[in-house]
């Protein structure tokens, strides 16, 4: 990698802000991810497999319109796209007060999923338009730092308040703090700027191929990950633990945010291999023991080496596929990266439902730790198969 005598400014005020509304968005996406599973099965009385898929349904929409978003940007402008999805992602946090039905429940989701995605597919590629090149490890590692951490806070103060307050109170404050995030996006200027794409709808229009084989190693741990977020908690009242759950979340989150902010350090001296290898086999590692351990000292160690693992991957593989991809196909590569991830969490919350039921948590968080641990080949043979076109594009001192 190589390496300039002065470094390049990464704090501007425009990254700092991008930074700080990014992580009061995704307190409430991460907070209802446990909370609602147990809102549907205690408050709506309904199936297993609805509780999976309450969950699921939003990340289906977050898929599905992740994609449009640079089509939208052309057609009205990234400001108005990036503020129009942000607010509307607030007003769907107050909709949740007047659903009494599972049906409505799922629509306001699907709704809720489709602007979430928008917004956050504008302000992740607005994010890593601003940092410098030489930087791009480091800056996409605070970014998901910042993501990651208000995800993992979030669901800790989601069970807690639904505890503590019952499940209104749980919708006002997701409104609230997501409302605070758009209200530091609307102080900044937001540059309206409006992408080239193809005319009809293409996979090349949509998507960033370069950057797909890397993003499917992104789907399979994002799929772990969707059944640890959505099912642990119900987990933890099977075995009698239900206090682990919340501390579960505050492990995760506490290693989660530590690994990313080393991780794009070690990726822009040490190279991606350095990062993704250890990333795979920690988050292995973590699903097998969260299904063969069965106590608090167990599951707080999975939570741990799982947030290690999550931690790391995401920003790794995230810069890798900016880095293999044109500079120009940034909204491209970033909806390609977070459709896998979106998709992967919603296939877990959605598939494990009924898996849970046929074969039980324990075998099924041992099957996805096997999964994850695949993983391991398929990067080598992605990689291996990826370095002469990179060798021809890309010069060798920025060679990843």
């Amino acid at each position: 990698m190589a390496h300039t005598g002065t470094k390049e400014i990464l704090w501007s005020r425009t990254f700092t802000l991008t930074t700080l509304g990014m992580f009061f968005l995704f307190i409430p996406f991460a907070l209802y991810l446990p909370v609602m599973p147990v809102y549907l099965l205690k408050e709506l009385h309904s199936s297993m497999e609805a509780a999976g898929a309450v969950n699921g349904i939003f990340l289906i929409a977050a898929v599905l319109f992740r994609a449009q978003t640079a089509r939208l940007e052309a057609r009205f402008g990234s400001r108005r796209v990036l503020l129009a999805s942000g607010f509307l992602f607030v007003a769907t946090n107050l909709l949740y007060l007047s659903a009494t039905t599972v049906t409505g429940v799922m629509l306001i989701r699907f709704f809720s999923g489709a602007c979430f995605a928008v917004a956050n597919t504008g302000i992740q590629a607005m994010g890593s338009r601003l940092i410098p090149r030489s930087r791009t490890g480091e800056g996409l590692a605070y970014i998901t730092t910042m993501v990651l951490a208000g995800g993992a806070i979030g669901p800790y103060i989601g069970l807690s308040l639904s505890q503590a307050s019952g499940y209104e109170a749980v919708f006002v404050f997701s409104a609230l703090v997501s409302l605070l995030g758009m209200l530091i996006l609307c102080s900044m200027k937001i540059p309206d700027e409006r992408p080239q794409i193809q005319p009809g709808f293409s996979f090349q229009g949509l998507y960033e191929g370069k950057a797909v084989p890397v993003s499917l190693i992104v789907l399979v741990i994002a799929m772990a990950y969707g059944g640890v977020l959505t099912f642990v908690a119900v987990y933890a009242a099977e075995l009698q633990l239900p206090a682990v759950a919340s501390y579960f979340f505050v492990v995760m989150a506490i290693v989660s945010v530590a690994t990313r902010l080393i991780t794009g350090r070690m990726y822009d001296r040490f190279g991606p291999d350095a990062t993704i290898y250890p990333a795979i086999v920690s988050m292995a590692a973590g699903l097998l023991l969260l299904g063969c351990i069965q106590s608090t000292a167990g599951m707080l160690w999975a939570a741990a080496l799982i947030g290690t693992g999550y931690g790391m991957a995401v920003p790794a593989i995230q810069t890798l596929a900016i880095q293999i991809s044109p500079p120009h196909r940034a909204s491209e590569v970033t909806a390609t990266v977070f459709t896998c991830l979106d998709g992967g969490v919603g296939l877990g919350a959605y598939l494990l439902g009924g898996s849970i039921l046929a074969f039980g948590y324990a075998n099924v968080y041992l099957s996805l730790g096997l999964l994850t641990l695949a993983c391991t080949p398929f990067y080598y043979i992605v990689r291996q198969a990826g370095k002469a076109d990179l060798k021809e594009r890309i010069p060798e001192k920025e060679f990843p």
